[in-house]
This record gives structure tokens, C-alpha cells and sequence, in this order.
């Protein structure tokens, strides 16, 4: 009897830490990566709905380049076109243009978070554009508002990729790609370009070197 009672305050202590430990991870948002993934599935829809569709190209195929189960988990779409790289995403009905495109390889990468903790999920993006200087940004989709924001921070040296670490962090790396064509481009990270945080409701964006003066 004597020893029972001794077990007993460690088994206490061991439910109170599990559950702290459940309890944290509750808060830890939970993200979502993936890349480009072409087919035909839904183009001919998106294409009546987008109300400027790119100008120049003599041939210029849509393609949807977003995993079946994404779509089915999450409810949005996202569209790529082959030649112009004009990259839109397709939420309840409407059409929402995904960063600029002119010069670059238009949307690479993705990623479905809800890092401000609303109840509703952002789909953040990598993009690239810019005939002549290259570069490569950062925005997300809001579900909640629907609008789309694009971070002021541009990555010159090449193209990013988002990556998480499977404990709530989202962040973007530096990539190195290979393009079979504008729609089915593979990109591997490297070193961390910026990490996407929330603070006090408002998501932002913090470049590497902007974080590692600050800790120093």
C-alpha cells in the first residue's frame, strides 16, 4: 500500500506534463508544403473566370498545378500558365492573381498555414519575375479576407522555396531549381533566405541576415 502511494505523485506528474505537453502542441500551427503538381483537371473553369488573361503568347496552356488532396483538404486551386507563367489561385469562385510573372518563373512553391491563429488558412507562395534584374518574393492568400499579400523583401541571387520544420516554423531557402517546364519545376533548398512569422496577429516576413543581427 505504502509503495502505491509513493508511485502515486509520479504518476501525477507525469499526466500534468503529458498534458502541458498535448496542450502545447495545440498551439503549434499546423503547415502544409507542397509543389508544383501539373494536369488539366478544372482549366477550362478558371480560364471563363480570369478576367485578364496574359497578352503575347501565341500558345499558352493552363494548367492546374495543385495536388487532388490539397484542393480537396483546403477547397482552393491553383493555376499555372506554361509559356507566360501568369500564376492564379481559384477560391470560392473567384480568381486571384499570385504575385507578377513578366521575366521570371511566376509561382514555385506553397505552403497552407494558419500562422495567425484566425480559425482560417493562408496559402503562402514563392514567385519570381523581372525582365532583366531576377528576383524572387514572397506572398500569401488569405482566406479569411480574401486578399493577396505580397512581402517587400526580394531575394536577387535566384529563387526560393517555402519548407517547414514540422514545428511550426515556415520559412523560405534559398533554391537551386530544374525546370522540365514553366509548370513542373523541381526546387531544392539551401541555406535559409527568411523565416514568415506572427506577432501579435500581423504576419511578417524576416529576412536571414535581418534575424541574425538581431541576434547578435
Amino acid at each position: 500500500m505504502k509503495k502505491r502511494l509513493l508511485y502515486l505523485p509520479l504518476l501525477l506528474c507525469l499526466l500534468f506534463f503529458t498534458a502541458c505537453g498535448q496542450a502545447g502542441n495545440e498551439n503549434i500551427p499546423a503547415i502544409e508544403t507542397f509543389p508544383l503538381t501539373p494536369s488539366r483537371e478544372g482549366t477550362e473553369t478558371v480560364t471563363a473566370l480570369i478576367e485578364k488573361l496574359p497578352a503575347g503568347y501565341e500558345e499558352d496552356t493552363c494548367f492546374n498545378v495543385t495536388p487532388e488532396s490539397i484542393s480537396e483538404k483546403y477547397g482552393f486551386t491553383i493555376y499555372k500558365y506554361d509559356s507566360s507563367c501568369a500564376s492564379f489561385l481559384m477560391y470560392e469562385e473567384a480568381v486571384y492573381p499570385l504575385g507578377e510573372w513578366f521575366g521570371g518563373y511566376g509561382a514555385t512553391s506553397f505552403a497552407v498555414a494558419d500562422m495567425n491563429g484566425d480559425g482560417e488558412k493562408e496559402v503562402y507562395f514563392t514567385f519570381s519575375w523581372g525582365s532583366g534584374i531576377h528576383r524572387s518574393q514572397i506572398g500569401y492568400f488569405d482566406t479569411a479576407d480574401k486578399t493577396v499579400t505580397v512581402f517587400d523583401y526580394s531575394d536577387y541571387t535566384g529563387d526560393m522555396v517555402l519548407k517547414t520544420d514540422g514545428k511550426g516554423s515556415l520559412y523560405a531557402c534559398h533554391a537551386v531549381c530544374d525546370a522540365s517546364s514553366f509548370v513542373d519545376i523541381q526546387l531544392t533548398g539551401e541555406t535559409k533566405a527568411a523565416s514568415i512569422i506572427c506577432e501579435s496577429g500581423l504576419i511578417s516576413l524576416v529576412p536571414e541576415e535581418a534575424s541574425s543581427s538581431a541576434g547578435g
